[in-house]
């Protein structure tokens, strides 16, 4: 018998200033001539996620799903993932919560590779985090337990603007998921923008290869 599906909902994180790129807003940036923000949140939204919330500015809006805005305005991701958490009031502890930052350059196989650990649910982690080569936890390609999250935003009684996101997964347990650079390439730089470009065209690791 296939794993039940969980029950999922999903942030997007589109709020930033974007300061490497010249204050260019990155939610809007397009790739293959879609804004960074419709692919994130079209990822969230292929994998089942209801509700999908994006936390940015009214820019950066998507069609059918909420947007809501951190307070103050760039207090930074932690900040942001409270002000999107307040409204899943109706969403279970068990359930769990994508999180993405709207820059990832392939949302969707962040989410595909997530998915197997979240279906499978054989262990207490609180939370499932794609790690890169070189060992580093992408925190916003990531999914967790929304009562976790819950706990561990309480704990921080309100002091979320401008404090690191860890502080909120300080308790977690965390099962990583080991990928390739490209799975979790992100834009924070011109060079970077370029650089998607290419990745957006690579097929990701194991596919594309010919049939013939």
């Amino acid at each position: 018998m296939s794993p039940r599906p969980p029950v999922l909902a999903a942030v997007v994180l589109a709020g930033g200033r974007g300061s490497r790129l010249g204050g260019r807003d990155k939610a809007v940036l397009r790739l293959g001539g879609e804004r960074l923000v419709d692919r994130a949140a079209g990822a969230a939204c292929a994998a089942g996620a209801d509700p999908v919330i994006v936390v940015g500015p009214s820019e950066a809006a998507v069609p059918g799903c909420a947007v809501v805005r951190e307070d103050p305005p760039f207090a930074g991701p932690l900040a942001a993932l409270e002000a999107a958490v307040a409204t899943l009031g109706g969403v279970p502890d068990g359930a769990w919560l994508l999180l993405l930052s709207c820059d990832l350059v392939r949302p969707a196989e962040v989410v595909a590779r997530l998915a197997p650990a979240l279906a499978a649910a054989v262990d207490d982690a609180d939370a499932r985090v794609l790690r890169d080569p070189d060992g580093r936890a992408q925190w916003l390609a990531a999914a967790y337990r929304l009562g976790a999250l819950r706990t561990g935003l309480a704990s921080l009684a309100g002091r979320t603007a401008n404090a690191p996101l860890r502080r909120a997964f300080g308790s977690l347990s965390v099962g990583f998921v080991d990928v390739d650079a490209a799975t979790v390439a992100d834009v924070d730089t011109p060079d970077d923008l370029e650089r998607a470009e290419w990745f957006a065209r690579v097929p990701p690791e194991g596919e594309g290869a010919d049939d013939e």
